[in-house]
């Protein structure tokens, strides 16, 4: 069968087709070419001639960190320079066949908004001083923890690794392995129990020691994880991230067990990067911190409640369109000023958080509940007959949603998902109506300085242009995914 010709165009051909095909679209072709440029010339002669762009210039560091201290300005460049990586990473990877090297880039990419918070903000680690003296409150001093309010330290190690345990648990084979998977839940539980006899709650005006409600919650995250353990036994790869989990499991309980100063110098936890308390992050640096991190936080979210809506059990289902169609009711502004009075009602009172997370906490909490219906449109468009075709095969229903169903609901949805994530990142500018100085705050600042009044178009055309160069490159980054995976014409 022979292919049919290929039409080749050149540049008059092209012209000839696309503008100047009748006398209609030669008289429209005209008229637009002159309204363009006879913007474009008032335009480019106010740029090149008329603009102060002095402003942007000897403000360049105000709009790029604020008030980022100056000292510590050498962990952004250690941030962009692990962009760079990343990017030359992924291009490296991307550029070869399905290898390593692709699973790499990704769980570097997933990895990295973590590392980024934590280069940006600071790190502090107890010494063997401080988690000798600080695991002894709770077998000797359990009042201590409950004078510094860290009381909730202890059950929080607690639930971690019990669902851990339990999730090995399920997931061994030999019963030495099981056994052994105890012995971390053990140990912890331990530690609880003197701070847990201590310790009343009061439920329905009586007073209940804590240990009770510890363990029944530490009983059941281990019975959930024993249970999805089971359930992926024959999954490959599992086991080895469950050991890679133990791994990072036993200091990171002894971090959240022992990080905190008990008011001896000599016992206070060390700074490895000094903090950087987050009211002073600012300008484009807190725009893309809010930006990556509601993207990143939301999207899981997002998806959890889109399955949770199509979810048979009544109260999973009836809990998620109840958080959807509410959050989604209420504009996010509103989010916004309830994040920042009403979350610290929620949390307990030595749970100080800053204005900065509670923005964040909005933003991610408003992307979630958008995603969700996004991602319940994709679900919809895939076909009942291959959920099937994969139970049939004897696959749990975790890898039939997992490997069947997602995937197709994901690639289905990619241009509303990218469009969500865009108008999250444009709307980052809100926050500087509840205090923070993002790069809109911070232009606003600027054109009230004596030397540059009068120089808001210059200011805001430099903002317009950030934001738009962003949000282009996003998009651009989506339609090169979409032509990869063959969805759609562009």
């Amino acid at each position: 069968m022979e292919t049919p010709p290929t039409l080749m165009l050149g540049p008059i051909g092209w012209l000839r087709r696309n503008l100047f095909s009748t006398w209609g679209n030669s008289l429209l072709t005209v008229v637009c070419l002159a309204a363009i440029a006879a913007v474009g010339r008032v335009t480019l002669t106010w740029v090149f001639k008329e603009a102060n762009w002095q402003v942007v210039t000897r403000n360049l560091r105000v709009l790029t960190w604020g008030r980022y201290p100056a000292s510590e300005v050498w962990r952004l460049g250690l941030v962009l320079a692990m962009i760079v990586a990343l990017g030359v990473l992924s291009w490296i990877a991307w550029g070869r066949p399905p290898s390593r090297w692709r699973r790499w880039a990704l769980t570097a990419w997933i990895a990295s908004p973590f590392l980024i918070v934590l280069v940006l903000y600071g790190l502090v680690l107890p010494t063997p001083a401080t988690i000798a003296n600080n695991l002894g409150y709770y077998i000797y001093r359990p009042d201590v923890l409950v004078s510094l309010g860290q009381t909730w330290r202890g059950p929080m190690a607690l639930a971690t690794v019990a669902l851990l345990a339990g999730f090995a648990w399920g997931l061994a084979v030999r019963r030495v392995w099981r056994f052994l998977s105890l012995v971390p839940l053990v140990v912890v539980g331990g530690l609880n129990i003197a701070q847990g006899i201590t310790l009343k709650l009061g439920i329905a005006g009586v007073g209940i020691p804590s240990l009770g409600v510890v363990a029944l919650v530490g009983a059941i995250l281990w019975a959930l994880g024993r249970a999805a353990g089971r359930r992926n036994r024959n999954l490959a790869g599992l086991r080895a991230a469950l050991m890679a989990a133990w791994v990072l499991i036993v200091p990171g309980a002894l971090v959240l067990l022992t990080s905190f100063e008990v008011g001896v110098e000599r016992l206070a936890p060390a700074e490895i990067l000094p903090l950087v308390d987050l009211n002073l992050w600012s300008g484009v640096l807190l725009t893309l911190v809010l930006a990556v991190v509601s993207i990143v936080a939301s999207f899981p979210i997002g998806v959890l409640l889109a399955l949770g809506r199509r979810s048979s059990l009544p109260v999973v289902r009836g809990f998620s369109i109840l958080a959807i169609e509410v959050v989604r009711g209420v504009p996010l502004i509103a989010i916004l000023f309830m994040a920042q009075s009403m979350l610290p009602l929620f949390l307990p009172l030595q749970w100080d958080f800053d204005r900065v997370l509670r923005a964040m906490a909005g933003m991610v909490l408003f992307t979630a509940a958008y995603l969700a219906e996004v991602v319940r449109g994709g679900l919809q468009a895939v076909r009942h007959e291959q959920e099937e075709a994969a139970r049939a095969l004897g696959l749990s229903e975790l890898l039939v949603t997992g490997l069947v169903v997602l995937p197709q609901a994901l690639r289905a949805v990619i241009p509303a998902i990218m469009g969500q994530f865009v108008s999250i990142f444009k709307d980052t500018s809100l926050v500087s109506i509840v205090g923070l100085l993002d790069l809109l705050a911070i232009c606003q600042s600027i054109t009230k300085q004596r030397e540059f009044l009068g120089t808001v178009r210059e200011v805001y055309l430099f903002a317009a242009v950030f934001y738009f160069i962003v949000s282009f490159s996003m998009s651009d980054a989506s339609r090169r995914l979409e032509r990869r995976l063959g969805v759609g014409l562009a």
